[in-house]
């Protein structure tokens, strides 16, 4: 089987050693690729990948690629959105309720509005999902600028007025819950004006832009 590497991260051009992933041109992960209808992105330091397959206001559809040791995002419940996890190839460890439970190909998890959930990948080769958030709501905008942040070397993604000023803006959609809300909600509403009037913006029009994603992140060639 002939493969090619995608997805690594590029630097003034360059691919980034031991990033990327290995892809066969005639599988079933290309096919998903061939239908993405915006850039495959990436995060720096994390084994994890998506590109968009269907995203309007009704329906945020991605392929999501997650490699070897990846242990997902913190975990959180979307206030007006549900979440189905379609898994392609490889597993996850999904966690709903604190109730973790392995799922592999072939498999289809929903997960409903105000529920908890987190993943990770297991085993040691790709995991694949097809992903769904409908509707998409705010977070659909946000997670472009959550990958963006962290490839960008102007960028802080770690500021706390930065930090803030996305919160704010996800605390009526997403709601993470490695912190007491009832904390971090009135923290994040009394510092994001600041955070505004010193340029912070929850989303950047420059990070949905293919061109951002094609200078940072080897783009599929299929």
């Amino acid at each position: 089987m002939t493969t090619v590497t995608v997805g690594r991260t590029l630097r003034a051009g360059e691919p980034v050693s031991g990033t990327g992933f290995e892809l066969d041109p005639d599988g079933d992960l290309a096919d998903l690729l061939r239908g993405r209808v915006g850039p495959l992105t990436s995060h720096p330091t994390r084994a994890a990948w998506a590109a968009p397959l269907v995203d309007d206001e009704e329906l945020l559809r991605s392929v999501s690629v997650f490699g070897h040791g990846y242990t997902g995002p913190p975990e959180h419940y979307h206030l007006v959105s549900d979440e189905a996890f379609d898994v392609r190839r490889g597993a996850l460890e999904l966690t709903v309720d604190g109730d973790a439970r392995r799922v592999e190909a072939g498999d289809r998890v929903a997960v409903p509005t105000e529920t908890r959930h987190t993943f990770r990948a297991v085993g040691d080769g790709l995991s694949v999902a097809v992903t769904d958030i409908a509707p998409p709501g705010r977070i659909g905008r946000v997670l472009p600028t959550l990958g963006g942040l962290a490839h960008d070397p102007e960028a802080d993604a770690e500021n706390p007025l930065q930090r803030a000023v996305i919160a704010d803006r996800l605390a009526r959609d997403t709601v993470f819950t490695e912190t007491d809300p009832r904390l971090t909600r009135p923290l994040a509403r009394l510092l994001a004006p600041l955070a505004g009037a010193r340029g912070y913006r929850a989303a950047y029009s420059r990070y949905a832009e293919d061109a951002f994603w094609e200078r940072r992140v080897e783009q599929p060639d299929l």
